[in-house]
C-alpha cells in the first residue's frame, strides 16, 4: 500500500467509541471531523452507516474496528465481521483488526501469525491496521509482533492500540515498531493522544498516523499555531 501524507489533516483517524454515543452525538461528530478533513472516521459498528453515508465523495475513508478492543474473538468471528463492514460500502477502506492479546502474552505467536496472516488475506484491496495493544506487551514481545507482522504482505499498518489499554502508547513502544519496520511498513499511534505536542514527538519517533478521540482539539491546536494550514 501506497499511501502519502500531504497535509497534516490527514494524519489522524477521528475516533468516537464510547460506549454511550447517542445517534445525535455520532452525526455532530462525524459532521465536525469532516470539516477537519481527517484522514478517516471511526464510530461504534451500530453507527457506522451514519459515517459511510457522510463521506461519500469526501475524500474521508470509513475506518472500522475488528475484535475491538480486547482481541478475544475467534478467528472466524473476527473474518464474519470483516465482511460484514466491508458490505457497509466502498467507503469503508481501513479495517483495524485487534489481535489476540491473550496469545501474544502466553507466547502463543503461531496462533497469532496464522490469524493475521488468514485476516489480512481478506483485505488484499483495503487498508489492514493490526493493533498489537503495547501497553500490555513486554519489549521483547512488542519486537516480536512487530518481527512477524513486518513479513505479511497484507497487512500495512502495526497499531499501538485500541485506547483501551492499561496507559498511554509511549515513545519508546513506537521507536521499538520503528526499529522493525524502518518505513517499510507504517505506524499508526493510538492510545492516550490528547495534544499537540505529542503528535510532534510521536512523528519525530516515527509515527505515520494517529487515531484520537482528541483529534478535532488537537487540529485546532495545529490551526493556532500554523494558520496557513501547512
Amino acid at each position: 500500500m501506497t499511501e502519502r501524507i500531504e497535509k497534516f489533516s490527514k494524519r489522524f483517524d477521528s475516533t468516537l467509541l464510547s460506549a454511550n454515543a447517542t445517534r445525535a452525538e455520532i452525526e455532530a461528530f462525524t459532521d465536525r471531523s469532516i470539516e477537519c478533513d481527517f484522514r478517516a472516521i471511526t464510530v461504534p459498528w451500530y453507527l457506522m452507516q451514519i459515517v459511510v453515508e457522510r463521506v461519500k465523495g469526501k475524500g474521508i475513508r470509513a475506518a472500522c474496528g475488528v475484535g475491538f478492543p480486547l482481541g478475544f474473538d475467534s478467528t472466524e468471528v473476527k473474518a464474519f465481521t470483516i465482511a460484514r463492514c466491508l458490505e457497509l460500502g466502498s467507503e469503508v477502506t481501513d479495517i483495524d483488526i485487534t489481535a489476540n492479546i491473550s496469545a501474544m502474552k502466553s507466547g502463543d505467536w503461531e496462533y497469532f501469525k496464522r490469524e493475521i496472516e488468514h485476516l489480512s488475506g481478506l483485505l488484499k484491496d483495503r487498508v489492514c491496521k493490526v493493533i498489537i495493544e503495547t501497553p500490555y506487551l513486554t519489549p521483547g514481545e512488542i519486537i516480536r509482533a512487530s518481527s512477524l507482522l513486518m513479513k505479511m504482505p497484507f497487512v500495512d499498518y502495526v497499531k499501538t492500540g485500541t485506547g483501551y489499554g492499561p496507559k498511554p502508547v509511549t515513545l519508546e513502544e513506537v521507536g521499538l515498531i520503528y526499529e522493525v519496520l524502518q518505513g517499510e511498513k507504517k505506524i499508526k499511534v493510538s492510545g492516550g493522544i490528547k495534544g499537540l505536542s505529542q503528535v510532534e514527538q510521536f512523528i519525530d519517533a516515527g509515527a505515520d498516523i494517529f487515531g484520537s478521540s482528541k483529534a478535532i482539539s488537537i487540529y485546532k491546536e495545529y490551526l493556532a499555531k500554523n494558520p496557513d494550514g501547512n
